[in-house]
């Protein structure tokens, strides 16, 4: 039974999975839960908010957890209005956008592709800029049990969009459909230790707009991963 990660920000983001799940000891000075799903050993990680906590949990439980084999970063994110995400509905992440990095000037943020400052990938010749891609394969086992999830780019930000003209501004500029806080973070670290990774978030709020229902949003994406145990 193989080993797979599931790095979640907050306590009530992750209700319906801690439920089914067993505390166990923390990683990183972080709260971890055990336990099974789909046929493998599911450990569960509360990160944090933001991306400094995120890649420093998920850290953590790849250096404590060689084993791993799969990465999942999951929570609640604002939906852009042009996505037609409903509150409550969910998403499949294509690729994750570190859409604040980058050199900022009067007229506009220059990406970290148009100043060549890789991220990642220089030597192997696949330099990774803004984008992260998600893992084809993790990606068809979630599409598979759950025919007709949304699927796009996501958008990781420290600064959330505070009204729809700041939300409609970055949507346009990375071609995203949500915008959250850690996605890219987890994915770029599981990049660097060579670990399939995936993200699912689930719509708590119109992005711009910051009366949240975490809970909608939160349990909308815990059930597409778990819908994987019905599929198994």
């Amino acid at each position: 039974m193989g080993l797979w990660l599931a790095t979640i920000a907050m306590p009530p983001e992750a209700r319906l999975l801690t439920a089914r799940l067993s505390p166990a000891a923390d990683l990183g000075r972080r709260r971890t839960w055990r336990g099974s799903l789909a046929g493998h050993e599911l450990l569960l990680v509360l990160t944090g908010i933001g991306a400094v906590n995120a890649a420093q949990a998920t850290t953590a439980a790849l250096e404590a957890e060689p084993a791993i084999e799969a990465v999942f970063n999951l929570g609640c994110a604002g939906a852009y209005a042009h996505s037609g995400l409903p509150m409550g509905g969910a998403a499949l992440a294509t690729e994750v956008v570190l859409a604040d990095m980058g050199v900022q000037t009067e007229a506009r943020l220059q990406g970290l592709d148009e100043v060549d400052i890789a991220l990642a990938g220089r030597k192997s010749g696949e330099p990774v800029y803004n984008r992260i891609a998600c893992d084809p394969g993790l990606n068809e086992l979630i599409i598979r049990a759950n025919p007709g999830l949304a699927r796009g780019a996501f958008a990781t930000v420290g600064r959330i969009s505070g009204d729809p003209r700041t939300a409609e501004a970055s949507a346009r500029r990375w071609g995203v459909i949500m915008e959250e806080m850690e996605g890219a973070a987890v994915g770029l670290v599981a990049r660097w230790y060579a670990k399939p990774f995936a993200a699912i978030r689930g719509v708590s709020n119109p992005a711009g707009l910051r009366e949240l229902d975490v809970a909608a949003g939160a349990e909308a994406a815990e059930r597409v991963l778990l819908t994987l145990e019905q599929a198994s």
